[in-house]
């Protein structure tokens, strides 16, 4: 398969005009308060496989960050590409909802405390099918902390999600919950882990289908519990590569190899 033009572009801008270290948030799904240096730009790109006995979803993620001070940040996240399969057969694909997150750091590290930040997300309902996307806006607000001890650094999050309600779908808003360490074995190797969840946005009714999705709107589920384990290479080009394999409480097992670049 040929790789799309705009991929093929980003990693030779990337491979480029990089010049530091990337700031690479994959595979974790925990936010940092190591937020992208002022007029940076930040690319990743991913893929993410996931399987379970409710079938199989594929997902392209793209991310694109911006510094807009060392203490503010904003980054895009859309989905160009997601496929969902059950033993069935193809129950949706193409295009998936976007998130754009505002993140500003409050407070800088200290040697006694972590530094903070607080973040504003929110997902657009562009998805092209109602298996993909909920077809409603969700707004999520953060409260992230971030503590380094020598070669490791703890992060720590906290939000809270209103959630758009699907017509014919009985919701509630959701608190969530992350904490990743980072290790820095070399140079060039970091190995990273994670606990993150949610609570159900799915509200107790008989609208709950396989794995505690709602019928209607697969995307909305129930409860969520998710351990992860991941590595990072950083190659002398700039890029750094990433590889995490996640299992939740629902029996799913998550692949999600990435590469980031920092220009």
């Amino acid at each position: 398969m040929q790789t799309p033009s705009w991929i093929a572009s980003v990693l030779a801008l990337g491979t480029l005009t990089a010049a530091r270290g990337v700031l690479a948030g994959q595979p974790l799904e925990t936010e940092s308060t190591r937020l992208i240096p002022a007029h940076r730009f930040e690319v990743e790109l991913g893929c993410e496989v996931q399987s379970s006995s409710f079938g199989r979803e594929t997902t392209l993620p793209f991310a694109l960050g911006y510094g807009i001070t060392d203490r503010l940040e904003l980054l895009v996240e859309p989905v160009p590409y997601t496929s969902i399969h059950d033993p069935a057969g193809v129950l949706a694909h193409g295009q998936g909802d976007l998130e754009v997150t505002l993140t500003s750091r409050v407070r800088v590290e200290r040697p006694r405390a972590p530094a903070l930040a607080l973040a504003a997300e929110i997902k657009l309902p562009v998805a092209e099918s109602p298996v993909i996307g909920s077809d409603k806006t969700d707004v999520t607000a953060w409260l992230i902390a971030s503590k380094q001890a020598g070669r490791w650094d703890t992060h720590a999050n906290l939000g809270y999600t209103w959630v758009g309600k699907p017509p014919g779908a009985d919701v509630q808003n959701v608190y969530s919950f992350g904490l990743a360490e980072e290790f820095r074995a070399s140079r060039r190797w970091e190995l990273v882990g994670e606990v993150y969840g949610s609570t159900a946005a799915l509200a107790e009714s008989n609208d709950a289908g396989p794995g505690g999705e709602s019928s209607l709107t697969p995307e909305i589920g129930g409860a969520e519990t998710v351990g992860a384990l991941g590595v990072r290479l950083r190659v002398p080009s700039g890029l750094v590569l990433s590889l995490g394999v996640s299992y939740d409480n629902q029996q799913a097992l998550l692949v999600h190899p990435g590469l980031a670049v920092t220009f």
